[in-house]
């Protein structure tokens, strides 16, 4: 499973991080960014409703975001997020930590597709990588590190579904508990977005590993097992 978070925060920050350093540019320029980086990033098909940008306010976000999945695989796509919102701090973009006040994912819905390829969410992630290695993007630890304060983020009604190409995609689902995450990163110390991704990946594995059971997996691997034996019939 750690794979699977890994890939969907790696996906997320990749998306998350246009609609955050765009805050400044209309909805629409956004848009535009998102839908030309994110598919040649991910490998994927991707679609984006719109994105909502409130200068003022300091807000932006984004409506009814999907990524299908690379070639091989079978669901109908590797995610999909209803909306997702983001509040900074608007002066805070011309110092040396930018933060941001909140951070809202609602009603996402992953699907972790098992593979005779691997998994989707593995394959995006590793296309992502490549991606960014090849534009000279890969992160470092260095003293020019973008650093955040983050006041709350909020991960609410996330649904993931576990399935298999050799189910035609299908599988069985799970609703992940809602998580409330406060102050990553302080004054004297702030966060780097990798420090962050680590806050948000041990939340969602603790909830994940409160709802996903064996009984799950065992039958999602029982229907790969019956799937085979009619194909060797």
């Amino acid at each position: 499973m750690k794979k699977i978070l890994i890939g969907l925060l790696v996906i997320l920050i990749v998306i998350g991080g246009v609609v955050i350093y765009g805050a400044s540019q209309s909805g629409t320029l956004i848009r535009e960014a998102v839908l030309d980086y994110a598919p040649p990033a991910t490998g994927a098909k991707v679609s984006l409703d719109k994105v909502d940008v409130a200068i003022l306010g300091g807000s932006a976000g984004i409506s009814n975001l999907t990524v299908g999945n690379p070639k091989g695989f079978k669901s109908d796509y590797a995610f999909k997020v209803a909306n997702m919102a983001v509040k900074i701090d608007m002066a805070s973009l011309t110092g040396e930590v930018i933060r941001i006040k909140e951070i809202r994912i609602d009603g996402a819905d992953l699907i972790y597709e098992l593979g005779t390829r691997g998994n989707n969410i593995s394959k995006i992630q590793k296309n992502i990588e490549k991606y960014t290695q090849s534009l000279g993007l890969a992160a470092s630890e260095s003293e020019s590190e973008a650093k955040f304060i983050v006041d709350n983020i909020y991960i609410t009604g996330t649904r993931v579904k576990l399935a298999t190409d050799l189910l035609g995609g299908k599988g069985a689902g799970l609703t992940l508990p809602d998580i409330h995450l406060k102050n990553i990163g302080t004054e004297d110390k702030a966060a780097t977005a990798g420090e962050v991704g680590s806050a948000i990946f041990g939340a969602v594995n603790k909830g994940l590993s409160k709802v996903i059971t064996k009984d799950m997996l065992n039958n999602t691997l029982k229907g790969v097992k019956k799937k085979l034996g009619n194909i060797f019939k």
